[in-house]
């Protein structure tokens, strides 16, 4: 299920220290324009390997041997792994707030529709979150199936497939509300910049 001999908490706290340091790096160089799309995918892989990494030792410090399902394992490695790539997504999200703060011509109401320049930082919070949803959903999916064990039932399977898709449901969702987040921040700071074309005419 996991490394056996990586069963120290400390290793799960380097690792978070791991995944900490790179977002804050990856943020910091989005925030100030200094980000290539090389660079963008190498912080994207060490932030998902770090991930799998912690979700995979955090089962292992969680495992219950003597359990006949082993919950704890699975929630260990769904909080290490999810939750890790969750965490991430949100902080860089807190980046790309404060960079579009900076740069508000990013983000433009032109017509009613948005209109968003293409971001390293941007497209890389979003499939770092939208992996850590659906993760976390496949993660407690497997956490109910441990704790359901061999009950059968229509009604009891389907326990198992609600985390999923409600994983599935916030995944069509979550950018809406990220940029919808965005743009009620700009519209505050009087930064939102509105075009329409057809009033113009």
């Amino acid at each position: 299920m996991a490394i056996e001999t990586w069963d120290s908490p400390y290793i799960v706290i380097w690792l978070c220290l791991g995944v900490l340091a790179t977002v804050l790096t990856f943020g910091t160089r989005g925030y100030s324009d200094k980000l290539n799309g090389l660079e963008a995918a190498f912080y994207s892989v060490v932030i998902g390997g770090l991930a799998i990494l912690n979700g995979a030792v955090l089962g292992q410090v969680m495992y219950d041997k003597t359990a006949k399902y082993d919950v704890l394992g699975v929630l260990g490695n769904t909080l290490g792994l999810s939750g890790s790539l969750l965490v991430s997504g949100f902080i860089l999200l807190i980046f790309y707030r404060y960079r579009v703060v900076k740069h508000p011509e990013e983000i433009i109401i032109k017509n009613g529709d948005i209109e968003i320049s293409g971001s390293y930082l941007l497209s890389s919070l979003s499939i770092i979150l939208w992996l850590g949803i659906m993760l976390g959903g496949i993660g407690v999916g497997h956490i109910v199936m441990g704790l359901v064990g061999d009950r059968e039932g229509l009604l009891i399977a389907s326990t198992v497939l609600i985390p999923i898709v409600i994983a599935i449901w916030l995944m069509t969702k979550y950018s809406k509300w990220m940029f919808k987040y965005i743009v009620w921040v700009l519209s505050r700071k009087g930064l939102l910049q509105v075009v329409d074309d057809k009033a113009s005419k």
